[in-house]
Parts: structure tokens; sequence; C-alpha cells
């Protein structure tokens, strides 16, 4: 088993965000919980077992033959799967797909999922909405004019969260990290004068470099500046990059969790009148697009990104950090987001 939610785990969480996230009906939750337990039960019938193994075990071919698997499990029972069981059911999974392929929990291609959604969609007789779901550069300039038009607070916890914030928007733009391994970073991980992060705990265990641009840099050493207020001590190079500073953290210097910063996100979208919030996996997405849209250097994308080589020709297009930062300052340069 590989590390992260079961599967059962992910249903429940995106249930969950149905309900908080996005306002759904508890109606509409019920069939949705109904639809994926049966999802999950065929895979069981599988042998691969929703307890115990994360999304990234699945393969498309399971999620594209459940229809197919109900339709013959119904037909050698004498009956015939009804239409509204059918949608129903193709709604639930494409929403849960989408779910997981936003939140970074199921990696696949950009290419094999958008052949995977165009597939479930046309087994519904519907057209195929555009994949990834990217933030337009609107809503990515609204979420940062937000958390800029946050007033300075005089209380140090508020006025921590006001910096944190900000850091967070232009760190995840320019970075293209992982939640999971911006959450894991610690002070001694951020280098301003080179503007790098070092990704100890990237996926898979491995190491990697990733470039900031000069708004980004500005931004975290504005927060880490104020955090170090009245602090005294060594071992700060231990501490996390990003901390917590609500009630319930208290004095000690606790690490954000991928949660929190999705609900930062979400707070500042609601600021910014946004009628969604943007995912972290959602600025991954949109940072890929952009340094290749930029470059044409797919290499270097997939090396920023962190990706594991898709083909043997691929091992061999490997480029080296001073390639990665040229490439990043050619998708980045003069695109600074305006103060206005």
């Amino acid at each position: 088993m590989t590390e992260g939610p079961s599967l059962r785990r992910t249903v429940s969480v995106f249930l969950e965000a149905l309900a908080a996230r996005y306002g759904r009906r508890p109606r509409t939750i019920q069939t949705y919980r109904s639809a994926l337990q049966r999802f999950l039960e065929y895979l069981a019938d599988l042998d691969l077992d929703p307890e115990h193994q994360t999304p990234e075990a699945l393969d498309p071919a399971h999620v594209r033959d459940f229809i197919p698997y109900l339709e013959d499990r119904y037909r050698r029972e004498g009956r015939t799967l009804p239409a509204a069981t059918r949608q129903t059911y193709l709604a639930a999974l494409v929403s849960w797909v989408h779910f997981l392929l936003d939140e970074g929990l199921w990696t696949l291609p950009a290419e094999e999922a958008r052949r995977l959604i165009r597939e479930l969609h046309a087994q519904r007789g519907r057209s195929t909405p555009p994949l990834p779901r990217l933030p337009r550069e609107e809503l990515l300039k609204a979420l940062l004019q937000a958390a800029r038009a946050r007033s300075p607070s005089p209380s140090p916890r508020h006025e921590l969260r006001r910096l944190r914030d900000l850091a967070l928007v232009l760190v995840l733009r320019s970075s293209g990290i992982r939640v999971g391994e911006l959450v894991a970073l610690r002070r001694g991980d951020f280098d301003p004068a080179q503007g790098i992060l070092w990704i100890r705990h990237g996926k898979g265990g491995k190491e990697r470099l990733a470039f900031l641009d000069e708004a980004a840099v500005r931004a975290l050493e504005a927060y880490l500046q104020a955090r170090d207020a009245g602090v005294r001590g060594k071992g700060r190079d231990h501490l996390p990059l990003f901390a917590r500073h609500d009630k319930g953290a208290g004095a000690a210097v606790r690490p954000l969790t991928p949660e929190g910063v999705r609900r930062a996100l979400a707070a500042l979208a609601r600021e910014a009148g946004l009628e969604e919030p943007l995912t972290p996996h959602q600025f991954r997405h949109y940072f890929a697009t952009r340094v290749l849209e930029a470059t044409g250097d797919l290499a270097a994308v997939q090396d920023l990104l962190g990706h594991a080589s898709p083909t043997t020709t691929r091992r061999y297009a490997r480029v080296s950090p001073r390639r990665l930062r040229a490439v990043h300052r050619q998708a980045f340069k003069g695109t600074e987001p305006s103060e206005d």
C-alpha cells in the first residue's frame, strides 16, 4: 500500500466537501454516497481493497468499466439497469474523479485524465468539460487582490495570518509544489537569496528544488520577519515554514495542514466574491500550463513538478537546475501580479 488516504477515506472527504465547500443538498449527498458505496463494492470484487488501497492503485479502466459491470450484473439477473440509476452513478463518479484529480489524490497524466472524463461523459450522453480545470488569470488575480486588500491588524495572530495567506497564494502560484510538500517545508528549506525551496519530502521520497518569483520571495520574507518578532533561541531552521495562526495553535509554532491551506484559500475566495475556492492542485495545473506555454519545454515542466519520467526517452531529457531556473524565469519574467 502506498502512502495517502484510502479509497474509502477519499469518498468520505469528497462527500464532506460537497456539503461544506459546495453547499450540495443532503439528498444529493446521500445519493452520491450510495452510488460511490456501490463503486467501492465493485472495486472489492476486483480484489482492490478500498479500506487499504489508495487512489493511486486505481487504473482508469476500473472507473471506465463500472457501468458495463453494473449492466452485466443486471442482465444476468434478468433486468435492465434503469436510465436514472445509470445517470446518477455516472454523475457521482465524474464528480469524485474530478475531486481526486483537483486535490492531487490521483496522479494521472493530463491527456489520460481528459480521455477518462471524455469517456465517462460519453457514457452519460453529454459533452465533456475542459480538463484540467485551471484557475483563469482573472480568478487568480481576484484572489491575490483579496489577500492584499486585507488591512493590517493590531492583533498579532490576525496580522500573521494576513501575511501568511498572501505568501501562501504567491508561493503556490510560482512554485507548482503539491500541498503536501508545502506543509512539510521547514524554515531551513527556504533560501531567499536564491529564491528557492528545497523539497525534501516529495512524492515517493524524492528531493528536488522548487523556484519562486520575486513577489513570492518578498511576501514570504515579510511573513517570516513578522513571525520572528520577539522570538529568541536556536533551531529556527527546523520550524515549519507555514504555521497555524488560529486560537487552537496557542503559542506553539505548529505546521499548517493541507486542510488549513484549503480553508485559507476558501476564505480568500469568499472575500474575492468567487463562487468556488481554488484548490491547491489547481495552482499546480496553472503553474504547469504557464511554464509549458511560455517555454515549450516539457522536460523542464516535468522536472519542476517533480514528476517521474513516463518513458525511457524522458529519462534522457533531464535538465540541470541552472536550466530549470532559466525556464522558470522565462515563464514568470514580467508577470508579477500588480498590487493595484
